[in-house]
């Protein structure tokens, strides 16, 4: 199995790229070295994030597979210029002071909330208008469940992928938030994307709904708290190869604003994918 192949790159990122130059360098730096699944969401920057990977997939659109969110978030998106976006948010950035978590939180049930017709259709044309693009790979309710779904949203989602402005729903939200649903409270939803790592419970997930795809997110964000037999690029290479092997079929998240971070993780994929799914276990095992 080529491993490589079931990476996605994250784009939540995006907007931390004080140019859009650099944000599409990174992108293509994914691109060039086989990563050809894009993850993103209107939340992400207001926007942004979906405006700077739609400029990037404008002539490669074939070649790329896309994901993005709705149900998450207002719908009203501001309409500044990209380049002066990112100055600013980066001007943020600056005065804010960066703290770090001294642990990693587990997530937490969702709240229910309504998701009316007007509110997905709003979202999904500027969606479609922020990636230049007539069709979605892949549409996620956002840190959703389908039972937030009025009818008439599920129904108009529905028609939407009968068109093939959509070609497969499905739903993004923390592993506690799936664990608990059966297979009919996801009809029509054939993708489940949530957490995945040595620190979190959601291997039920996969072999509960044996019938969806599951695409992984979080897998490094343990890096941070391992022992330092391994330097953080190898631990990458193992976490991720660890994901990819438990979840073949699946795709496999991960994102940095670092094209040498990016670089060196891409090398350590490679030097520990002749590593068993067991050889990979064991040496996380060793530590948790």
């Amino acid at each position: 199995m080529a491993v490589r192949n079931t990476l996605g790159f994250g784009c939540v990122s995006l907007t931390q790229h004080s140019f859009l130059k650099s944000a599409q360098n990174i992108l293509s730096l994914a691109f060039d070295n086989g990563i050809d699944h894009f993850d993103t969401a209107p939340v992400y920057g207001n926007g942004y994030s979906e405006k700077i990977l739609g400029r990037f997939i404008k002539n490669k659109r074939a070649r790329v597979t896309v994901t993005t969110k709705c149900g998450l978030g207002n719908v009203h998106q501001p309409s500044i210029n990209v380049n002066v976006a990112l100055l600013l948010n980066a001007m943020k950035n600056r005065m804010r002071k960066q703290q770090i978590s001294p642990e990693i939180k587990q997530p937490t049930p969702l709240e229910h909330r309504r998701i009316n017709v007007d509110y997905i259709e709003t979202s999904l044309q500027k969606s479609l208008k922020n990636l230049r693009t007539d069709y979605i790979d892949y549409y996620f309710l956002h840190e959703a469940l389908p039972a937030f779904l009025t009818n008439e949203a599920m129904l108009f989602l529905q028609k939407q992928q009968e068109k093939g402005i959509i070609r497969q729903l499905g739903v993004a939200a923390s592993y506690v938030n799936l664990t608990h649903l059966t297979t009919a409270d996801l009809e029509g939803f054939a993708v489940l994307q949530y957490e995945n790592g040595p620190h979190y419970k959601s291997g039920e997930l996969l072999n509960k709904f044996f019938d969806k795809k599951h695409f992984y997110h979080s897998a490094l964000k343990s890096i941070p708290y391992l022992n330092k037999e391994y330097s953080n690029p190898e631990w990458a290479g193992i976490l991720l190869n660890r994901a990819a092997k438990t979840n073949p079929t699946g795709k496999i998240l991960f994102s940095t604003t670092n094209k040498k971070h990016l670089k060196n993780n891409l090398n350590a994929v490679e030097k520990y994918s002749l590593l068993s799914l067991g050889e990979l276990n064991k040496i996380i095992n060793a530590i948790y």
